[in-house]
């Protein structure tokens, strides 16, 4: 966005290009070129990548896996909270059961975060694909959680389940599970075995309408994986390439003080951390909508480290890739990761990092040198704490919308009992 400093243009060639360099770093050789050109009177056409890097907002707030801190993750309570509190972007990991059923869970088994060793005794250790979907609907997803986090625990949180894909969709939307008055969700199943879900009107919604930032989980296991995810955007009237998919209210970020990311044309994010998977998905969604390309931040003490950045950067573009994903990397408060980020940045890519937990981690990539005029490290926060992080980027006067509401009041409100 064009600030009143930025718009004094020089009026020499090299001046030109000299302002575009200090003002919009990211952009390529070839774009330099020709917005300087647009200066001089010519056109300047954005670059699909660009026009889809658009679709997303500066300094985005991701919120990972709905929360780990607050509720338990990847679960109704944490999505519920992450919406309410004003995220951007709902972050979830999906697998697919042995029965053919995309479902909402990060590890390759349900052993840390269910009860399956009390439910299916010696298969706890076994993976997700060798579990249905009726198998998966009978374990207890919060129980962990309030055994792990004592101060965080409510005893509501013993009813969560693990969900299916749809349901994040759905609680994006302002919706709710429905359930029964012993707190069963509702659903049928028809003859050909299609499980279909209730949902209500969410009486706590507060407006706030997040995209979906989608991670697909180990891929090469499950044929036909993005495929099927393509599929289920369509069916759920999510897909941006699809027209029952098409932005609902034009393409403001937030609209009314309120999240509005899922009424546009960047409503969906697709990542992962495997390169097949990252082919697939360029040929699925054939650059229609934002990727991001998963990766763990190569070490600098590692004596091939630059040659890594540059072999990471090219397959990045090389899939088609907007987005670079990658973890806090800190070593004594300062950034590890620095050159990696700077070079990625260079290329023309945005860069979103995973998982932030404190005020501390963000003020290390936002503000890296400690002065207003350096240039962040990042243009989104993967959070486990939407509250802190949407407070954190009003602060530095850099989100339009207010911030979230306490954290706790929030989860009183959605009517989770202590």
């Amino acid at each position: 966005m064009l600030t009143e400093s930025t718009k004094q243009q020089p009026t020499s060639m090299t001046g030109q290009y000299k302002w575009i360099m200090v003002h919009f770093p990211k952009w390529g050789a070839a774009l330099l070129l020709s917005c300087i050109l647009l200066l001089t009177g010519s056109q300047c056409t954005p670059s699909p990548q660009e026009k889809r890097q658009k679709r997303m907002p500066e300094n985005a707030v991701i919120a990972h896996r709905g929360t780990i801190f607050w509720a338990p993750e990847l679960t109704e309570a944490a999505f519920r909270w992450a919406r309410n509190s004003g995220a951007d972007y709902l972050e979830l990991d999906v697998h697919r059961t042995k029965d053919g059923h995309l479902v909402v869970m990060h590890d390759k088994t349900l052993k840390r975060t269910t009860n399956v060793a009390a439910i299916f005794p010696e298969r706890e250790g076994d993976p997700v694909s060798s579990f249905t979907l009726n198998e998966i609907l009978q374990l207890d997803a919060g129980s962990a959680f309030n055994e792990k986090n004592p101060g965080q625990a409510r005893s509501s949180f013993s009813a969560e389940g693990v969900l299916v894909f749809e349901d994040v969709f759905r609680i994006a939307e302002g919706k709710r599970i429905k359930r029964d008055p012993d707190g069963n969700r509702l659903f049928s199943i028809s003859d050909k075995g299609s499980y279909l879900f209730e949902y209500e009107a969410d009486p706590a919604d507060n407006g706030h309408r997040p995209g979906i930032y989608i991670e697909s989980k180990s891929p090469q296991n499950y044929p036909g994986f993005e495929e099927q995810i393509y599929q289920a955007l369509t069916e759920y009237g999510w897909n941006p390439l699809e027209a029952n998919g098409r932005e609902l209210t034009g393409g403001d970020f937030y609209r009314d003080g309120k999240v509005n990311m899922g009424h546009t044309r960047g409503k969906i994010l697709v990542q992962t951390f495997s390169r097949e998977g990252m082919q697939k998905f360029k040929d699925v969604f054939k650059g229609g909508v934002p990727t991001s390309f998963l990766v763990k931040s190569p070490a600098p003490e590692d004596s091939a480290y630059e040659s890594r950045i540059d072999e990471i950067i090219d397959f990045a573009l090389a899939s088609g890739a907007q987005c670079i994903g990658t973890n806090v990397s800190l070593q004594d408060g300062e950034v590890n990761n620095r050159l990696f980020l700077e070079r990625v940045a260079k290329a023309g890519l945005n860069i979103n990092i995973y998982s932030f937990n404190s005020e501390k981690e963000m003020d290390a990539y936002f503000n890296p040198d400690e002065n207003e005029g350096t240039k962040p490290l990042l243009d989104g926060m993967i959070t486990n704490r939407t509250d802190l992080t949407t407070h954190y980027y009003k602060k530095q006067n850099s989100r339009l919308i207010e911030p979230s509401a306490d954290p706790i009041q929030v989860l009183d409100e959605l009517g989770y009992r202590r």
